[in-house]
């Protein structure tokens, strides 16, 4: 154990190398692991642990470009900060990962390496001492304060500046007011500096800072930096009318991954600006009133929820979809018979009898414009043209052609699509078809249905037949996505 006094650390952490993002003492961070040593380190440290010494573990930033992660020694920073490992969640998707959560404790610098591999463990010497501190910052300063007792109650009196500019109404700065009466002066620039926006260079000087009056130093500009920023903010907006309404928030929900807790306004204006943007979309897809009906429901809720919550992705990207779908845009049908069969005569040789039904189809489209598009079954072996002959119709008649195959299929939900509540749900053939086309009046070409399986997990060609199910003329039948839920 280290002899820094006061609460100590093990005198040999293992070291969490960290491409993105500064832990500063009293902070909390969220950082992907992906790298092999890290993942080496999360693997047989961290989740092979039973006891509280186990889960904490140094965090230092590697200069190292993360792309190259070779046998040699990483440029590691001189100074990192010890923390503990709260949380510790795994994922296989898109590849490989764990993300943790960590709280920093204290600082600490690196005297010896000890291994490279599986992960880094070096010797380690504790620079900050972990005491329970009694003084509050929020209390006045008295003369045995010197200069140091100035600059921390300056800092206080900005830090609560900065916090009166932003909305009271948001759980995480009611938090951080309430927390900012009972901080001590010891660790108030760092929590404070890990809160506000800054670059990771600037966080840096003030890890790199070891004594408490430097550390007010460095933090106060960026602290007073973020409240003329604010102010200036302030000041644009009381001039333009459309915005005489808004308050400056901050953004709701927890920390994310590689950075702090963000007080900045910024942020939450771009959330805002996506938001509005995602809203003028969903306006301007011209969808139906059922399905707009739906989407402005689950825009409100989008607009309420952090971006911390799992559900806020499966939510954007399911309004993604909504917007990206074809609801209002299709192609003009070309009903000119000559050119068709001029058309069907060059792509294939004989087959009059095929070409007979199309030109017939066509025919009467001239004649009724609201007649719905019938299902032709291609039946023949491989290589007699089915597939050619489908891309010759859409041709013909001037739509997009898509084809789906479904060989091997065995899953319903290839069909359908899958449940929005799983993890990755896909919308389906059908409706990522409409999609990739962009038009809502293609020529569909269902390859090899015969060759459709079945399974536990449903049977597609019961699927397939709702699908391609032709109501009565006086009847009104709509294919009800499982995914879009419309």
């Amino acid at each position: 154990m280290s002899s820094a006094g006061g609460i100590q650390i093990p005198s040999r952490l293992p070291l969490l190398l960290t491409h993105e993002g500064v832990l500063l003492p009293g902070s909390t961070v969220r950082f992907s692991v992906d790298s092999p040593r890290n993942m080496q380190l999360v693997s047989q440290r961290l989740l092979k642990g039973t006891s509280l010494k186990s889960t904490i573990i140094g965090v230092i930033p590697n200069t190292r470009d993360p792309e190259q992660d070779t046998d040699d020694l990483p440029n590691l920073h001189k100074i990192g900060t010890a923390g503990i490992a709260v949380q510790v969640v795994g994922s296989n998707w898109p590849k490989p990962h764990y993300t943790l959560l960590i709280t920093g404790l204290c600082r600490f610098s690196v005297t010896s390496m000890l291994k490279e591999r599986p992960f880094v463990l070096a010797e380690v010497e504790q620079l900050d001492k972990l005491e329970q501190y009694t003084t509050p910052a929020s209390e006045g300063v008295t003369a045995e304060d010197g200069e140091l007792g100035e600059l921390s109650h300056k800092f206080y009196q900005a830090a609560v500046q900065l916090l009166g500019m932003l909305d009271m109404s948001v759980p995480v700065v009611a938090k951080f007011r309430r927390l900012l009466d009972s901080l001590p002066k010891e660790t108030l620039p760092d929590v404070v500096a890990s809160m506000i926006r800054t670059s990771n260079k600037e966080k840096l000087q003030v890890l790199d800072a070891l004594s408490l009056e430097e550390r007010f130093k460095k933090a106060l500009p960026m602290l007073t930096r973020q409240i003329e920023g604010l102010k200036l903010l302030q000041k644009t907006r009381k001039k333009s009318p459309d915005n005489e309404k808004r308050v400056i928030s901050v953004r709701k929900g927890g920390v994310f991954p590689g950075r702090q807790f963000n007080l900045d306004e910024e942020d939450e204006d771009e959330d805002g600006d996506d938001t509005a943007a995602l809203e003028r979309k969903v306006h301007g897809a011209k969808m139906p009133e059922a399905a707009l009906r739906v989407c402005l429901k689950e825009l409100k809720r989008l607009k309420k929820m952090p971006q911390s919550m799992p559900e806020f992705a499966l939510t954007r990207n399911y309004l993604d979809l909504m917007v990206e779908l074809p609801w209002s845009k299709s192609t003009k049908d070309c009903l000119d018979i000559r050119a068709a069969r001029t058309l069907l005569d060059n792509d294939h040789f004989a087959m009059d009898k095929l070409k007979r039904r199309v030109l017939e189809y066509l025919a009467v489209r001239q004649l009724k414009t609201s007649l719905k598009g019938p299902i032709l079954c291609f039946v023949g072996p491989p290589g007699v043209g089915k597939t050619s002959v489908g891309r010759s119709i859409a041709r013909t008649l001037g739509r997009e052609f898509h084809r789906i195959a479904l060989g091997g299929v065995c899953d319903q939900s290839d069909i359908r699509g899958h449940r929005r509540t799983y993890v990755g749900s896909m919308p389906g053939r059908i409706i990522n078809g409409l999609k990739t086309v962009a038009v809502n009046n293609p020529v569909f070409l269902l390859d090899e249905v015969d060759k459709l399986g079945k399974s536990l997990q449903g049977d597609p060609a019961a699927a397939l037949l709702e699908v391609r199910y032709v109501p009565p003329s006086h009847m009104t039948y709509v294919f009800v996505s499982i995914v879009l839920n419309v």
